[in-house]
C-alpha cells in the first residue's frame, strides 16, 4: 500500500460534488491470479453500502482457466500481449470504465466494513474532492485528511492500491507507462501541479492490505522511483547521507538484509543525479 507520512492539511470545505454522481462507479481490479482473497475483494465490494455498478478485472495472466475463474465473479479485460506493466495494465481497466468514477483497487485490499465507500465518499462530496484514497489505520482509529500541493511529501498523495478516481481525468491524463513503480505518486504529482487538485486520504481500521509479497526489492523501486518522478527533494544530498547513514546504523545492529535495502537506495539515489533509474514493473 505504500509508506506514507501523517502530515495533514487543513483545507475548508468547497462547493460540494454531488454524492448522487459519486455513487455511479465502477471497480477496477488487477490481476494475474483467482483465489480465496481475490474473492473476499470482490465480496466486500458487491456487500457495501455504496457497491460498485461493475466490476473489472485487467486479466495479465493469459490462463484461460483463470479467465473463466474471473468471469463468475465479473468483467474481464484481457492484458495486451506485451511485457507487463502496472501504469498500463491500469489505463487498460480505466479505459473500459463507462461510469463517471472508479475505484481503482488492489486484489490484495479487502474492505471489511460495508460502510467504509459512503464514509469516505460523503466526507469527499462535503469537500469538493474526487480524488480518495483508504488505507488501513495502523493505529486502529479511523481519520481523514485532505492533501494539496502543499502537504504533499511524495508519499502521502495517492495510493491506487485503494483509490477512487473521476474517469474522464485518468483517461485525459493516463498513468505514464515509463514509470516503474510508485506510479500512483507520480500521477499524485502532476495532479496537484498542473490541475491544482486536492486528494482525500481515509484512514480506516477496516481496510485490510494483504499482499504476501511486500519484499525491499518492491520498497526499493518506490523510493528510487518517488525520488526520480514524483519529489526530486528525496534525492539531495542529506537523503542521501540519511539513507548511507541508516544502512550503516543497521548493519551495526546485525541488519545485514535492512542494511542492504538502505545502502542500494542510497546509492540509487546517487547516481539518479548521472542517469534516470533502471526499473521493471512486477507484481510483488
Amino acid at each position: 500500500m505504500g509508506r506514507e507520512r501523517s502530515d495533514v492539511s487543513s483545507v475548508s470545505s468547497v462547493n460540494s460534488v454531488s454524492s448522487s454522481e459519486l455513487r455511479r462507479y465502477a471497480a477496477v481490479i488487477r490481476t494475474h491470479a483467482c483465489g480465496p482473497l481475490l474473492e473476499q475483494v470482490v465480496a466486500s465490494l458487491k456487500a457495501q453500502t455504496w457497491a460498485p455498478a461493475r466490476i473489472v478485472f485487467v486479466d495479465s495472466s493469459r490462463d484461460p482457466a483463470v479467465k473463466e475463474r474471473l468471469l463468475r465473479l465479473g468483467e474481464v479485460v484481457t492484458y495486451p500481449d506485451e511485457v507487463f506493466n502496472y501504469s498500463v495494465a491500469i489505463n487498460v481497466g480505466m479505459a473500459a470504465v463507462a461510469e463517471p468514477h472508479a475505484l481503482l483497487i488492489s486484489a490484495h485490499v479487502r474492505l471489511d466494513d460495508p460502510e467504509v465507500v459512503e464514509r469516505a465518499l460523503s466526507a469527499a462530496a462535503g469537500e469538493g474532492v474526487e480524488v480518495v484514497y483508504w488505507r488501513h489505520a495502523a493505529s486502529g482509529q479511523p481519520a481523514r485528511a485532505v492533501i494539496g500541493a502543499e502537504q504533499f511529501d511524495g508519499y502521502n498523495g495517492l495510493s491506487n492500491a485503494c483509490a477512487f478516481f473521476p474517469t474522464r481525468l485518468v483517461k485525459e491524463r493516463p498513468f505514464r507507462v515509463d514509470v516503474f513503480s510508485a506510479e500512483d505518486a507520480e500521477w499524485a504529482a502532476w495532479f496537484f501541479r498542473h490541475r491544482h487538485g486536492r486528494v482525500m486520504r481515509v484512514d480506516d481500521p477496516s481496510v485490510k492490505y494483504e499482499n504476501p509479497h511486500v519484499n525491499a526489492r518492491k520498497t526499493i523501486n518506490e523510493e528510487l522511483a518517488i525520488a526520480y518522478f514524483a519529489y526530486p527533494r528525496n534525492r539531495w544530498p542529506d537523503k542521501i547521507a540519511a539513507r548511507v547513514a541508516r544502512a550503516v546504523l543497521a548493519l551495526a545492529r546485525g541488519r545485514k538484509d535492512r542494511a542492504r535495502m538502505h545502502w542500494e537506495i542510497g546509492t540509487g539515489l546517487l547516481l539518479m543525479w548521472f542517469r534516470a533509474p533502471n526499473g521493471t514493473s512486477r507484481y510483488f
